[in-house]
């Protein structure tokens, strides 16, 4: 007798009447709470409490509140009955499977509609990064942005973008693109070039003209050295493809493959796509913007790539990386001569930057050595008492720190050395910003062949447990050291970019809440992942600036902490693994259901004994 297989759950099927109650009521006492602790109300206007509280910060929380207790009680109702775990082990058909197996009518309407919904965030985007408007979102604001050159260069780049990942997941048959001959894919690779030297040329107006497309006018594109510079680059790349690949040709649709590689040529469209909007973007945003990009989004990018050396790639928990920037941050203030404390010379920002580094290395190797044979809470509670130390001598040392009223000025960027000049000027913010990216790129590079090398591997033994790295013959005190050495000193290089920038520094600057700010970035973007954390850091600092100018529904800048919570709660329940994981946490995550041990990255895997 043979039993036929039971099928796979589907996700939407579970969902009984139960479930719908459930919710239904977290939701309305969530309202009912809005209603009870709202606005008073009116006897002659009944309506006066309904209509000011509609749609206010007031009652959105707590309907957004009623909707995460309803979510919680049905998810912890499904993992206690099996359901949750039956779904999340079911067979799943990836996305190219899916797509293929319609029909051609249906295959295209999801192409069509995939490229529209492409072009409109490539235009919302051009919308959001523009001049200010009072209205981004109207219709005039939305037809405005085809008058300047940058909004093309965005169009070209999300519709490219979308084409590479629609030609790897169903291979576009219909578009014929793997049988056109290479002299027609190489005009096409020096249009699409020169369309994007034209929207990144930092020569040319913001707005779109015809003359920049006339070789002979004054105000050509083809005057410029950038143009020539971006066509060698584009012809290269696109002649090595096709020499690589032996020119393009259509598999058919028995050569269909079901998953989704990243290409050698994907790979790069993605990277000039990212150098486009690092370098390019920033020089249409608003003057706040630009000084916001430096000094609230590129100085949090590098003080969490070094804490996520320390939390994500060797998995101590550190609670006072505030000191290692407020060292930084002093250290630049000393050689500047801003504190009563005379340094014997004075030095150039420029070369202060080694000093900051090695003494903020040096503060964490000497914090290492006694204290990282300690593990889990008691490591996290001498690092908090270390950050403390420092913030109390930096408030109450005040014949060395000038305590609480501040230093006296910091001394900004400035060199003049074989025909190369820098320096800054209130007009020009964006030299800060470039300076930091100069300096950002070369330690993203650093710290992903650190993660990659013999170094990262230990890393993540001691992180995945420690007793078993040490008997492999791991030195877990020297790795552990090495980890809190380097990210200390990429946190000194962060307070040397903010001395400088700040002018003036003060001890209130470098509190627990600051140490505990980097560490919601590191957790949210994804522990051990460097993208991750660099798109955690970007957006949890973008988004405060932008909610302050934009207050949707009454949102006050105190409320941003009980969303930012909020958001974590929600996050390590249904994304433990943070917004874009590293391979190696996704893996730990999938033993860790299988129950082949735990996924926090902050401490030693348990087994289980055997009964």
């Amino acid at each position: 007798m043979t039993t036929s297989e039971t099928p796979a759950p589907k996700r939407f099927a579970s969902i009984n009447g139960e479930d719908v109650r459930r919710m239904a009521t977290a939701v309305a006492g969530g309202l009912v709470l809005a209603i009870m602790t709202g606005p008073d109300g009116s006897i002659t206007q009944p309506t006066y409490g309904f209509r000011s509280s509609l749609l206010s910060a007031h009652v959105i929380g707590f309907l957004f509140f009623g909707l995460l207790i309803g979510s919680l009680l049905t998810y912890r109702a499904k993992v206690k009955d099996g359901t949750w775990r039956q779904i999340r082990t079911a067979p799943k058909r990836s996305l190219a499977v899916r797509v293929a197996s319609t029909n051609a009518v249906a295959r295209n309407a999801v192409l069509a509609g995939t490229a529209g919904l492409t072009a409109l965030l490539a235009l919302l985007f051009a919308d959001f990064t523009g001049p200010v408007a009072s209205n981004k979102l109207s219709w005039h604001a939305l037809i405005h942005q085809f008058l300047f050159t940058r909004t093309y260069g965005y169009l070209l780049l999300a519709l490219a973008l979308w084409f590479t990942v629609a030609n790897q997941t169903v291979h576009l048959t219909t578009l014929r693109f793997r049988s056109l001959p290479r002299w027609s894919i190489l005009v096409g690779a020096i249009v699409s070039t020169l369309l994007f030297a034209l929207t990144a040329d930092p020569f040319l107006p913001a707005r779109f003209s015809w003359k920049a497309l006339t070789p002979g006018s004054n105000g050509s594109m083809f005057r410029h050295w950038t143009t020539y510079l971006w066509l060698a680059f584009g012809v290269v790349v696109t002649s090595a493809y096709l020499l690589k690949r032996g020119g393009i040709r259509h598999s058919g649709p028995d050569k269909r493959t079901h998953t989704f590689n990243v290409s050698p040529s994907m790979r790069v469209l993605t990277y000039v796509a990212a150098g486009f909007v690092v370098f390019e973007a920033p020089k249409y945003l608003s003057l706040y913007w630009q000084i916001s990009l430096y000094q609230q989004i590129g100085v949090y990018c590098l003080l969490a790539l070094g804490l996520n050396i320390v939390v994500g790639f060797a998995g101590l928990l550190d609670l006072g990386y505030v000191a290692f920037y407020a060292i930084g941050a002093y250290v630049t203030a000393y050689f500047s001569g801003g504190l009563p404390l005379q340094p014997p010379f004075h030095l150039n920002p420029f070369l202060v930057i080694p000093f900051a580094i090695i003494l903020a290395m040096m503060s964490g190797v000497l914090l290492g050595l006694p204290t990282l044979r300690l593990r889990g809470d008691y490591l996290a509670i001498v690092t908090l008492g270390f950050g403390e130390i420092i913030y109390v001598l930096a408030n109450d040392w005040v014949k060395v720190t000038g305590g609480s009223p501040g230093t006296g000025t910091i001394g900004n960027f400035n060199v003049n050395f074989l025909g190369i000049h820098y320096g800054w000027s209130p007009a020009n913010p964006l030299s800060y910003y470039y300076l930091m990216i100069a300096f950002l790129i070369p330690v993203l590079f650093l710290f992903d062949f650190l993660n990659n090398s013999k170094v990262g591997r230990s890393w993540a033994a001691i992180r995945e447990d420690e007793v078993a790295a040490q008997s492999l013959g791991i030195n877990a005190l020297k790795y552990k050291v090495m980890a809190f050495a380097m990210g200390a000193s990429t946190a000194g290089a962060a307070g040397v970019f903010t001395a400088v920038k700040v002018g003036v520094l003060f001890p209130n600057t470098f509190v627990l809440q600051l140490s505990i700010t980097i560490l919601v970035l590191v957790i949210f973007g994804g522990m051990g992942s460097i993208v991750g954390v660099l798109i955690g850091a970007i957006f949890l600092q973008w988004l405060p600036s932008y909610l302050t100018f934009h207050s949707y529904f009454g949102y006050q800048q105190t409320d941003l902490y009980l969303y930012i919570g909020a958001l974590l709660v929600i996050m390590m329940i249904f994304r433990p693994q943070g917004l874009i994981p590293s391979r190696r946490r996704r893996r730990e995550i999938a033993d860790a259901e299988e129950g082949m041990g735990s996924a926090d990255a902050l401490g030693s895997i348990e087994y289980e004994q055997p009964s």
